[in-house]
């Protein structure tokens, strides 16, 4: 769990883990551990560090910093979290990327349980900057929530420092960093700072509009009996927001029927959108769902298959797009029995909402 410093402002060795010593000439942090300290979190904290496994993600904007990392500019940071031997070790690698595309910081960190120190221990190293850095540091206290570290960092040009840094874990999807220099050797350096670190959900940075699709959502349309149909649309999200589900209601002369539920969930094996549709009337379609560029808008695909209450095959393309306020529902293939309905056919089927306050 690499240290992202200042979410606001990208400089020396952005992402490494880097704790606390005595001062700047100090030993490194495990060389005072290699005498076995009692008082020193061990197996219970090591065990502990695996809430961290997984997939982390973090935006920010950098203020004035570094000559080699102007102010003002995107970035996001992803690190990924892993069991080397599970229990015993975890291993660590991480990048910082700009909004332009620039790869600015990358590096690698390998957290073990050092028996004969009896501390938990972390050593790491890797390049900001195109310059490298390395370091290493000790868990000094854990207390079932936080874990406090301590550690000294140099670089390849010889500056160093030390500081504390604090991991606060009250969710297992979020993590906050506390992060304190304790002594600067040389001209630059990190300020204190409180950043947060959070899960990557698989749904969503697939699925980008998820967030958009959320809410309520009416229309109005004619049956074939011409009368007014109010239909709405709720979407809301799964646990953890990994899912969504897809109510459609028609009201017609204040009758109100249900027409369809259909789910939207990331599947894992087949890392895919996937998307089931159970209508009302005995229809039943599956769908794998895909995010393109039409027209400079992004735009939900829907590749969909299943047949209807009779068993009768049927199978097509929709689109959803999200247009400010509006929702639209289109068609551009049908095939009903393995006969394909013609392009005005297919518009027949379009339908079109407004969100609803």
């Amino acid at each position: 769990m690499n240290d992202h410093r200042r979410p606001v402002r990208l400089s020396h060795h952005l992402l490494a883990l880097v704790f606390l010593t005595l001062g700047c000439s100090a030993l490194p942090p495990h060389a005072s551990a290699m005498v076995q300290d009692d008082s020193l979190p061990g197996n219970a904290a090591m065990q502990a560090l695996g809430r961290f496994v997984g997939e982390w993600r973090m935006e920010g904007i950098t203020t004035e910093g570094r000559a080699t990392i102007p102010g003002g500019q995107g970035f996001s940071a992803r690190q990924s979290v892993k069991w080397i031997d599970a229990g015993r070790s975890l291993g660590i690698s991480w990048t910082v990327t700009m909004d332009d595309g620039a790869e600015v910081s990358m590096g690698r960190s390998r957290i073990g349980l050092d028996e004969m120190a009896g501390a938990v221990l972390n050593v790491y190293s890797g390049r900001e900057g195109g310059r490298p850095f390395t370091g290493s540091a000790t868990m000094i206290a854990f207390d079932g929530v936080a874990f406090d570290w301590r550690g000294h960092e140099t670089s390849g040009s010889g500056a160093s420092v030390n500081y504390e840094v604090t991991y606060l874990t009250s969710t297992t999807d979020a993590w906050v960093v506390d992060f304190i220099p304790t002594c600067i050797d040389g001209t630059a350096g990190p300020v204190p700072g409180r950043f947060t670190w959070e899960r990557v959900n698989p749904f969503t940075e697939r699925l980008g509009m998820a967030t958009e699709l959320m809410g309520d959502w009416t229309g109005t349309f004619q049956d074939h009996q011409g009368r007014t149909v109010v239909s709405t649309m709720e979407i809301t999200p799964g646990p953890g927001t990994r899912s969504l589900r897809m109510q459609v209601t028609d009201e017609v002369d204040g009758v109100r029927t249900l027409v369809g539920d259909e789910n939207v969930w990331f599947d894992a094996a087949a890392e895919t959108i996937q998307s089931s549709y159970f209508g009302a009337d005995g229809i039943v379609v599956t769908g794998t769902m895909t995010l393109v560029d039409r027209d400079g808008r992004s735009v939900l695909r829907d590749d969909w298959s299943g047949s209807d209450e009779f068993g009768t095959p049927r199978s097509g393309v929709s689109w959803m797009e999200i247009d400010g306020d509006r929702l639209v529902i289109s068609f551009t293939e049908i095939i009903i029995d393995g006969k394909p309905l013609d392009a005005d056919a297919c518009a027949g089927w379009t339908m079109e909402y407004d969100r609803r306050n």
